[in-house]
This record gives C-alpha cells, sequence and structure tokens, in this order.
C-alpha cells in the first residue's frame, strides 16, 4: 500500500493471511491495554536552515479513532490486562531458546542493515521466528516472558522485519502489496501506517509514538524524509525534510534523532566510500532540530539514556561494508556534537550486523574481530568505567542486542546450531 495522504486504507490481502488472522483471534488472548488517544495539534508550515540545509515541517492532525479504519488483527482478542506485567514476573532466563531469524546487513530483504530481528521492553519480547524449511521470512510474535503466552502479529507471508517496541507500542516493517510498509500494534489494535509518502520503513517506537522513514517516490536511492505517528491520528505527520536522504531515526518520549546526509555528494546512504552525513536531534517539545556537526560520517543515532545521544561513526575513513569497522560515540543532547566521546571502536567482522543498544545507565555492543572470538561489552553511558566483557558467551557467534531496563536479549549460535535468544540481567 502506498501512503495517500488521506488516511484511508487498503486491506486487501491474500486468503490465506485472513484465515491465519481469524486463527490466531480465536485462540490467543490480547495482552495490551487499550489505546491512549492524542489530542489535536496545530498545523505549521516548512521551514529552513541555511546551516544544513534541512527543511521542517511539523504538523498535527485531528485524532481519529482507533477503529476509523480497517485493521488487519491476526492477535487481537479478549481478557487484556489493564497494566502491563510486573518487571518482578520475569527474569532474564525466560528468553533463553527463542529461535529467532537471522538479520543480514547484505541482504536487503527481509532483514534491513542495522536492525536485530527482535526487541525486548519490560517483560514482553517481540521477535521474528525462525523460518520454516523453505521459507525466507518467519512469523513476527510477541511473547509475555512472565507467563510463555504467546501472539501472532504478523504472518511470515508478510515479511515482517525490524520490530521495535516500548510500552504498548510495537512497529515493524512489513511487505504488503508489494510495497514497503511500517505497521503498528497498540491497544489490540494493528494497522498500516498511512502518510504523505510511496512506501515507508526503519520504524522505530517510544510509548507514545512511531518514528519512521518515508520515500517520497518509488526509488529506494531517492529522496526520505522523517515522519511522526501518534495513535490517534489520521496519518503520519513529517518533521524532518531536506535534500537527499535523513534516514535511520531514533525517538525517546522527548527527542527524535536522525541520520541527515543532505551534505553527501549524492545525498543518500549506500555503498559509497564518499559517505558523508551527521546526526540531527529535534526536540519534540519545541519542534525544533539541532544538527550536531562533525568531520566523516555519522548514522544510526540511539536515544534511550535520558538525555545522552550515541551513534556510530565513520571517520576519517570509510570502510566498505559499512559495519566491520566503526566507532560507538555518545555525549550530552543538549551539547556541542565537537564535544562527544568514543565510548568503543568496534569490529564487525562477517555479517550479519546489527547496532549497539543503549538503554539507562548501560551502552552494550558485540565484538566480532576478524580473528578471535565475539563477545558482548557493555560500558556505562557518562563512560566512568572501561569496556567489561559479559561472561557466560564464550564459543558462541553473537549477534547484536537489544535492552530493557533489567534485561538485555542478544542472538547466539553455537557451531552448526540455531539461531537462539540469550538473556542477560543487566
Amino acid at each position: 500500500m502506498r501512503g495517500s495522504g488521506s488516511g484511508a486504507l487498503n486491506r486487501s490481502r491474500p486468503e490465506e493471511d485472513h484465515h491465519r488472522g481469524r486463527e490466531a483471534e480465536r485462540n490467543v488472548p490480547s495482552i495490551f491495554p487499550r489505546p491512549r488517544l492524542r489530542g489535536p495539534g496545530s498545523h505549521r508550515g516548512r521551514g529552513s536552515s541555511a546551516w544544513f540545509a534541512l527543511a521542517l515541517l511539523v504538523a498535527g492532525c485531528s485524532p481519529a479513532g482507533v477503529g476509523g479504519s480497517p485493521s488487519h488483527r491476526p492477535d487481537s482478542g479478549g481478557g487484556a490486562p489493564s497494566t502491563p506485567p510486573s518487571l518482578a514476573a520475569c527474569d532474564a532466563s525466560a528468553a533463553d531458546g527463542v529461535a529467532v531469524s537471522a538479520s543480514d546487513a547484505h541482504a536487503g530483504a527481509p532483514q534491513a542493515p542495522g536492525a536485530p530481528p527482535y526487541a525486548i521492553d519490560g517483560c514482553w519480547l517481540t521477535y521474528v521466528a525462525a523460518p520454516e524449511a523453505g521459507e525466507v521470512s518467519g512469523d513476527l510474535k510477541l511473547r509475555d516472558l512472565g507467563t510463555g503466552e504467546e501472539l501472532l502479529l504478523a504472518p511470515a507471508a508478510e515479511e515482517p522485519r525490524r520490530p521495535a517496541l516500548a510500552g504498548d507500542v510495537v512497529a515493524w516493517e512489513a511487505t504488503e502489496n508489494g510495497t514497503r510498509v511500517v505497521r503498528a500494534r497498540w491497544g489490540g489494535e494493528t494497522r498500516t501506517i498511512p502518510g504523505p509518502f510511496d512506501h515507508a520503513g526503519e520504524p522505530r517506537v517510544a510509548g507514545d509514538a512511531v518514528v519512521l522513514t518515508g520515500w517520497l517516490t518509488a526509488d529506494e536511492a531517492g529522496d526520505t524524509d522523517i515522519f511522526l505517528y501518534e495513535p490517534g491520528q489520521a496519518e503520519a505527520v513529517r518533521v524532518a525534510s531536506g535534500p537527499g536522504q535523513q534516514r535511520f531515526p531514533d525517538i525517546s518520549a522527548t527527542y527524535v534523532a536522525f541520520a541527515d546526509f543532505s551534505e553527501d555528494p549524492d545525498g543518500r546512504f549506500d555503498q559509497d566510500a564518499s559517505d558523508l552525513a551527521d546526526i540531527v536531534v529535534y526536540d519534540r517539545r519545541t519542534r525544533r532540530a539541532a544538527p550536531r556537526p562533525r568531520d566523516g560520517k555519522q548514522a544510526f543515532p540511539m536515544l534511550g539514556a535520558g538525555e545522552k545521544v550515541a551513534y556510530l561513526e565513520w571517520a576519517p575513513i570509510h570502510p566498505e561494508p559499512k559495519f566491520d569497522q566503526f566507532d560507538l560515540l555518545i555525549g550530552d543532547i543538549d551539547a556541542p556534537g565537537s564535544g562527544d566521546a568514543v565510548a568503543a571502536r568496534i569490529e564487525m567482522g562477517g555479517a550479519p550486523h546489527v547496532l549497539p543498544a543503549i538503554r539507562g545507565e548501560l551502552v552494550e555492543w558485540v565484538d566480532r574481530p576478524a580473528e578471535g572470538e565475539a563477545s558482548l561489552r557493555r560500558r556505562p553511558v557518562d563512560l566512568s568505567a572501561p569496556a567489561a566483557e559479559v561472561p557466560g558467551l564464550s564459543g558462541l557467534d553473537l549477534f547484536g542486542p537489544s535492552a530493557s531496563a533489567t534485561i538485555t536479549v542478544l542472538a547466539a549460535r553455537s557451531p552448526g546450531g540455531a539461531l537462539e535468544l540469550r538473556g542477560i540481567a543487566r
């Protein structure tokens, strides 16, 4: 489906998907509370910043009820608790052994660069299951780690990928009628996020919103902008635009951060060794954007540690492929980017490549040198102590972490074994 800007949704799907959705609707309960509707906002026009040629268009939409347009709901049902499960209801070992799909930066589909096929928040885990024999993708599922109950969020036929989870909001990429879309679930309702774009991807979530990248044309190398969607809105609204691509957003309760490629010679993220980009932070309260200029290329910003922002940097060289070697930087959001500090120099020999995770007081990442064993490493976000290796993972091939306040999960594979999750207490 292509976003029309009207908020109308096209829900045509193969008959087998509808049948599968109905089966799930009969057999599994919803475990999320009802949606929280947002009030109307104001509509403002486009502005510009001469320094980095980034135009901002901030708009609000009149609220629409969640049921105002058709929804594909393989997971809906009754019996939803009114509050999330207590953090005491699960421990890290509850995630152990969950078989997940692989994520490969070089494949392009079904997984995209930098995104693990799983996410955790509190005692909820969402993940793309290992594909059935002969299949490319797996089902997207939501598991209550306290009870072991699972919901089917999306069948494998939709090619779900890049799941993101916060509070009662889940979002993921999917393929709908041959087009890449972002689907979101809150309050037991699932819908494709519409907006003034041709197709969309790269979703991230906060407890009250989804941020995504919208492609303005069908060209994957074409112009992209950053869009924000809050439950109750008719469609996603543009919060950042400019020449070339703005991509890889992240979101918190107060900020959106993204990579701006407007300074790049071809204006896009690709396998070009001359790629250039800066991180930009958009304040959701003031609706203002502030660039963090540095030499070289910075991309994949990460919010999750209060007033700090972390990101990857390739400078002064640009290794190809992008994820084989990079620096992990971190700094205060309100301070100039020139003062950001290197938290780690990371090697990621061999695919798949996925991002570090920053949450609360810790930043964590997988280091996979060309020679030697992979390791999970963690460091305080204030850099008050050096990085330390997390024990108990020796001899395993490791893939990128996702973290809640109390649990970190990452995929691990023993020689010749399946790719399965490991849970580690934080």
